[in-house]
């Protein structure tokens, strides 16, 4: 691979003063973050978010995906009971996993989780929860 730029030599490097070091890029230098808050902006965030709810469903058939594809939509988060589906028959199985894959396309445009909690509870939030 070549390069377009000659590297300098250390010597050379430490032979400049600061000012040489520290040239800018004009229009193409790197942005600037900002090390101080806004506290307006971080309150006007926080009280867009103050009407989260925390919604919990007992699955049971495709019948109920359109009530958790609403609630994501709304921002808020859904807990999931899957215990009557996931009692170790094949037929529930695939049932389960129908819905599961059926969520998931569904939410997929408002870039909603899916997680397994633990083995009767799966959780499904919006983009800005993180796991």
């Amino acid at each position: 691979m070549r390069f377009l730029f000659g590297r300098k030599k250390k010597d050379e490097e430490e032979g400049a003063d600061e000012g040489d070091k520290k040239k800018g890029l004009g229009i193409f230098s790197p942005a600037v973050e900002k090390k101080e808050t806004d506290p307006q902006h971080e309150f006007r965030r926080l009280s867009e978010l103050d009407s989260i709810f925390i919604r919990s469903k007992r699955l049971e058939s495709l019948d109920d995906v359109p009530f958790i594809v609403n609630q994501v939509k709304n921002g808020n988060i859904v807990l999931l009971d899957i215990r009557k589906l996931n009692d170790g028959r094949d037929q529930t199985h695939l049932e389960l996993k129908r819905i599961i894959e059926r969520i998931r396309g569904e939410t997929r445009s408002y870039h909603a989780d899916l997680a397994l909690v633990n083995d009767n509870c799966v959780i499904v939030a919006p983009s800005f929860v993180n796991f």
